[in-house]
């Protein structure tokens, strides 16, 4: 008797919250960086982007959360994105990300 092969849904995350995500765009705004788009990716990691513009480049601030990194990246002119600062999260919370989001985009690039 054969099986079914089981389809598998993603587990609702931290970055799947309409709260979590307006807390993170509100950071990015405060810090002079207007949204562009938030995407919480498929998978178990729970990454998710932000997707922002800065001193009029396209940069975003990635959660990798298999590496368990916030990530600030600058789209490069000749296509990929560049990766200038990585930074721990401590606590991987709503207040843990959106400082870590404040403090990301208070570094110059």
């Amino acid at each position: 008797m054969g099986t079914q092969p089981v389809e598998e849904k993603k587990a609702p995350g931290l970055a799947d919250d309409p709260n979590f995500v307006t807390a993170i765009s509100t950071a990015c705004e405060a810090a002079g960086c207007p949204v562009q788009r938030f995407v919480s990716a498929l998978g178990p990691y729970g990454t998710w982007l932000v997707e922002i513009r800065r001193d009029g480049e396209e940069q975003r601030v990635l959660w990798n959360g298999k590496e368990a990194r916030l990530v600030l990246q600058i789209r490069l002119t000749q296509g990929g994105w560049e990766d200038p600062l990585s930074i721990e999260v401590p606590v991987q919370d709503t207040d843990g990300f959106v400082a870590g989001v404040a403090q990301i985009l208070s570094v110059p690039t």
